[in-house]
């Protein structure tokens, strides 16, 4: 008899002509990359048991149980079904949360009150091994932040998570400024629908999660620039106007063709929308890894990374960190600062040289 599966809380996600198995819920890839139809993958999925049983070792435990007060299990429950700061959060933090406390669901059971920092260590340094550190990490911040309202909340004497450590350590590399040659080989390879999202991170400089979900409807006239965009981030509900820059003006008005307002201007390949910013940024990050291999764009190019590139254009261009923050979306001036803290070392760097050149030219 052969073994079926069927498939559910999966994606399967097409990139450059493979495919790959993702879990709904958390984004791990579970299998790939595979060439051939979905249909043969499908078929495959179903009858394969190495496969069936490492799904079946993700799959959600029994949702349904009840813990005691005072208990993790409870306090997880209370979280993300009764405070209000959990409401705000964006879909993307939710589901990253979801995530880490499912990974915990075994430590459920414990008491509040045993739980200290040294635990969690413990509990992290296990989780580095059995997931990835950046996992473990997130796994700690979803903690730390759900202990946070519990202190608030007498529900906790203090925050155990407080100060911890990370278990990933960040690749200074990664979200880097993107070479002008990068990004124009990036853009002309590109297939329309990873195209469109390259050409907003880089000309708007938007977050994956507004890029993902951003309508026909906030691209809109402007009387000094012809185009521009208003609106409201995802990340922070921060109200955002700024300018489209030519080459994006040319990119969406030759596409915009007969879409409706409330249509996204980014989508799928077959023009579907995105189900989430994790599937579209890991479709984009498909994109240029496999361009990499290709030597069109060099390591470390990330969509984020256009971001960086947005804003380090705009500080060589004279504008202060507040300007850069606001054209950002950012609350606070220090993104501003973040962003652009290597176009500031370039700039100490030039007046270095100039004094020199200066110095020359008087015989000094």
């Amino acid at each position: 008899m052969v073994v079926t599966l069927k498939i559910t809380g999966l994606n399967i996600v097409s990139a450059r002509g493979k495919l790959y198995v993702y879990v709904r819920e958390t984004g791990e890839r579970l299998f790939g990359p595979y060439e051939g139809e979905k249909a043969e993958l499908k078929r495959l999925l179903a009858s394969d048991k190495n496969f069936i049983a490492k799904w079946n070792a993700r799959r959600q435990p029994d949702v349904k149980r009840t813990y005691e007060p005072g208990t993790l299990g409870d306090l997880v429950r209370w979280f993300e079904l009764e405070c209000p700061k959990y409401q705000t959060l964006s879909a993307a933090t939710k589901k990253d949360y979801t995530a880490a406390f499912q990974h915990m669901r075994d430590v459920f059971d414990a008491k509040l009150d045993d739980i200290d920092t040294a635990e969690l260590y413990e509990l992290r340094d296990k989780c580095a091994i059995d997931k990835w550190p950046r996992f473990a990490d997130k796994m700690i911040s979803a903690l730390s932040s759900m202990f946070g309202q519990a202190v608030k909340r007498k529900k906790m004497r203090m925050n155990p998570a407080l100060g911890i450590d990370k278990a990933h350590t960040a690749d200074k590399n990664a979200n880097r400024e993107w070479m002008a040659a990068e990004v124009d080989a990036a853009i002309d390879a590109a297939p329309a629908n990873i195209k469109t999202i390259l050409l907003i991170a880089r000309y708007a400089g938007f977050r994956g999660q507004t890029i993902a979900t951003l309508t026909w409807r906030e691209y809109q006239h402007d009387a000094s620039y012809g185009k521009c965009f208003r609106v409201i981030t995802r990340k922070n509900g921060e109200v955002v106007w700024v300018p489209a820059a030519a080459e994006l003006q040319t990119h969406l008005d030759a596409i915009r063709g007969n879409k409706t307002l409330a249509t996204h201007i980014t989508t799928r390949a077959d023009g579907s929308p995105w189900d989430n910013e994790v599937q579209m940024q890991t479709e984009v990050s498909h994109y240029l890894r496999d361009i990499e291999a290709l030597g069109k764009v060099g390591p470390g190019t990330t969509l984020h990374g256009l971001r960086v590139t947005y804003a380090a254009d705009l500080k060589r261009s004279g504008a202060d960190t507040g300007d850069i923050a606001a054209a950002l979306g950012d609350k606070s001036e220090r993104m501003g600062a973040h962003y652009t803290r290597h176009v500031e070392n370039e700039a100490k760097v030039i007046r270095a040289f100039e004094g020199k050149k200066a110095r020359a030219k008087n015989g000094e």
